[in-house]
């Protein structure tokens, strides 16, 4: 299970979006979310759509402490979407959210299981 932290970012959702609110600061699962809907390129097939539905269901369940939780296979899926995806904008904010997957923020080792024994 891998867990990515929502952080909102400086970015305006008028810079990203047509007719988008200038109001409203984007957050890591709206960048997610953007990422999910970039079509690759020759388009989505039934597994793209079917893989990015559930990165998208676990963005849904997103708790009041701000994290996602992804099965290992869906974060190596979305690694893949975010590192392929084309964005519009250049930004500070992106870069920091994009070395996160590229340095492997989200792939923190899992704790190790202790066991007692008697």
């Amino acid at each position: 299970m891998k867990e990515i932290k929502i952080e909102v970012t400086g970015i305006k959702e008028s810079q990203v979006k047509f007719q988008g609110n200038a109001e409203k600061f984007l957050d890591y699962k709206d960048l997610i979310e953007a990422a999910l809907d970039i079509i690759p390129q020759g388009g989505f097939t039934p597994k793209d759509i079917r893989d990015r539905n559930r990165i998208q269901e676990a963005l849904d369940k997103v708790g009041v402490d701000g994290v996602v939780k992804l099965e290992d296979a869906d974060y190596d899926n979305l690694d893949k979407i975010i590192k392929d995806s084309r964005w519009l904008i250049r930004n500070k904010d992106i870069t920091k959210f994009l070395r996160n997957f590229e340095d492997g923020t989200y792939k923190k080792p899992e704790p190790e299981k202790t066991s007692k024994k008697k």
